[in-house]
């Protein structure tokens, strides 16, 4: 059986699916892997390393893909790679099923099974294959990379013959995954953290990484049964913006992080409210993609808005495409080996399981989200 690993072409993609270790992980258990000439290079793995682990090393996407029975991916197939697949063959991996479902369609229509991992079920069994929390976290570490890269003051509080440089402060919006690695990532670099979110139950969260909680006055609930974040109502959103206004003039850096699973992101920022930052200030926007936290935020793109820059990325895990793909890697893998049966060398994905429920996004040529 045969598990191929093309090459992404999705722009600014520069992960990849499988790395030389994973690659000796099915290797060992008697899988064939084809992985397309280059698909490494981006995030550090040559051809000659996988050839190495025991891949075989094919020149085009086209003959990576032809034999196989899945083929793991970071991101939906393009449009464009459409005419790779054949019927019967399995896709797992970020289908983007709840954004992209116009891609699934069509894939669902030539006969493919795909396996969204981006719809794994938040339980124990899952943790293990969770790429939506491994690269979360890492976005997270990198939003605070990338606004310190262009914050024009230091971070962390310095006492000097030359005079003590207060520390920088910043306010993260959105604590789940993402927003709780950037709280523990501002803070290991001296920065007074303030974080907010609409489930009052991640305090204590919060707290712990040595942040503190920006309390809104609410007794309304939106934490859904899945563990996320759901959309507010307009009285609570009212309450949020006073809130965050009154701290944005002591803002240095703002990280903005807040997503609903398969909806627009929430506004949480204005542009009248970006004029309350400091002179210097700089925003990081990751749900750019889904519209953005802040007004007038385009995705992949850095704006300057009065004297604020404004950095919208909701991709900031290909920034760091080495260690990025190593867990996405390792969480492709811990999903198929507990469905691989040696004895009868064939996985098996059986409706039954409740993972595979909620992961099937398309299968027999019918469309199941």
């Amino acid at each position: 059986m045969i598990i191929a690993v093309p090459t992404e072409i999705s722009p600014g993609e520069t992960r990849v699916a499988a790395t030389p270790d994973t690659v000796k992980k099915y290797f060992s258990r008697g899988l064939r892997i084809h992985v397309q000439s280059g698909a490494g290079l981006a995030s550090g793995f040559a051809d000659e390393a996988y050839r190495n682990a025991g891949a075989e090393i094919m020149q085009t996407a086209a003959e990576t893909v032809n034999n196989a029975a899945v083929v793991i991916k970071i991101k939906s197939p393009l449009p464009e790679e459409f005419s790779l697949f054949r019927s019967g063959q399995i896709l797992v991996g970020d289908m983007e099923a709840l954004s992209r479902p116009a891609r699934i369609n069509e894939l669902a229509k030539k006969g493919l099974t795909c396996l969204a991992l981006d719809l794994l079920p938040r339980i124990s069994r899952t943790q293990s294959m969770d790429i939506l929390s491994s690269q979360s976290s890492l976005s997270g570490y990198r939003a605070v990379i990338e606004a310190m890269a262009w914050l024009p003051r230091a971070v962390p509080l310095m006492m000097t013959a030359a005079g003590t440089v207060t520390p920088a402060r910043i306010l993260i919006l959105g604590a789940g995954v993402a927003g709780l690695q950037a709280i523990a990532t501002a803070k290991r670099m001296g920065a007074v953290v303030t974080a907010s979110d609409v489930r009052s139950t991640v305090k204590e969260q919060v707290e712990s990484l040595g942040g503190r909680f920006l309390e809104i006055q609410s007794t309304e609930q939106f934490e859904n049964a899945g563990g996320y974040a759901g959309k507010t109502s307009a009285a609570y959103q009212k309450l949020q913006q006073s809130a965050i206004c009154k701290i944005l003039p002591e803002t240095d850096v703002l990280i903005t992080t807040a997503l609903i699973p398969g909806k627009p992101a929430p506004r949480l920022v204005t542009r009248k409210m970006i004029e309350l930052l400091p002179a210097g200030a700089v925003i990081v926007d990751m749900a750019a993609a889904a519209g953005g936290n802040v007004e007038g935020t385009q995705n992949d793109q850095i704006l300057k808005t009065g004297n604020t820059v404004v950095i919208g990325n909701s991709n900031l895990a290909a920034k760091i495409p080495f260690t990025a793909s190593k867990m996405f890697s390792n969480n492709i893998y811990n999903f198929l080996d507990a469905y691989y049966r040696s004895e009868k060398k064939k996985f098996e994905f059986n409706d039954d399981d409740e993972i595979i429920h909620a992961v099937c996004a398309a299968r027999n040529g019918s469309l199941l989200i």
